[in-house]
């Protein structure tokens, strides 16, 4: 049986390993994977039961689990009619510390690669255009969702007021009506 050892993996890497094990599995297959924090071995566990696996976890030593996850029917997720946009308008995620918004904004951006399907829209507004600049740790992840179909559009007034304009290096230069008829004509919207 297969192991995946995700242990000092920071989130959301367990679950992104757990995802590509599983959709490589037949129905009725199984493999293991292991972490070293509950908050790890609770997302794994929702995440596989969301996708109809049927799981089992064993606590380790030194505050490891083991969890086994055996492939269902439907583990590969049935993926929505219409994929959603995403809302963007600012360059953290909650309110609190910035640095911990950052990192967060970060992580839900990286993780937005993994979804299946992608959005069909990534909307920047307010400060969160400086994500799509040189120099942001999300670049790679904004250009691998625009070759995966995804369109990112970048707001050109937030763009000029920042003073970034000639620093956008992905996406395209839009505008309060395309952002706006976006918006509208989505089937869903995700604002983190």
């Amino acid at each position: 049986m297969k192991v995946v050892d995700c242990r000092g993996m920071a989130c959301p890497g367990p679950v992104i390993q757990a995802k590509k094990t599983l959709e490589g599995l037949g129905g009725g297959e199984a493999f293991v994977i292991e972490v070293d924090s509950e908050a790890s071995r609770e997302n794994v566990r929702r995440f596989a039961e969301g996708r109809g696996a049927g799981v089992r976890i064993d606590e380790l030593t030194g505050g490891a689990y083991r969890l086994t996850i055996t492939s269902g029917r439907s583990a590969g997720g049935e993926a929505p009619d219409h994929p959603p946009v995403v809302f963007i308008t600012g360059d953290a995620l909650g309110r609190g510390d910035d640095r911990l918004g950052g990192i967060l904004m970060e992580g839900f951006i990286n993780t937005l690669i993994e979804q299946d399907p992608v959005p069909d829209k990534v909307l920047m507004m307010n400060s969160g255009v400086r994500l799509a600049v040189d120099g942001s740790p999300v670049l790679d992840a904004l250009r691998t969702l625009m070759d995966r179909g995804c369109e990112v559009l970048v707001c050109g007034t937030c763009l000029d007021f920042f003073s970034l304009t000639e620093r956008l290096a992905a996406g395209s230069v839009s505008n309060m009506y395309d952002i706006q008829g976006a918006l509208l004509r989505a089937s869903s919207v995700i604002r983190p």
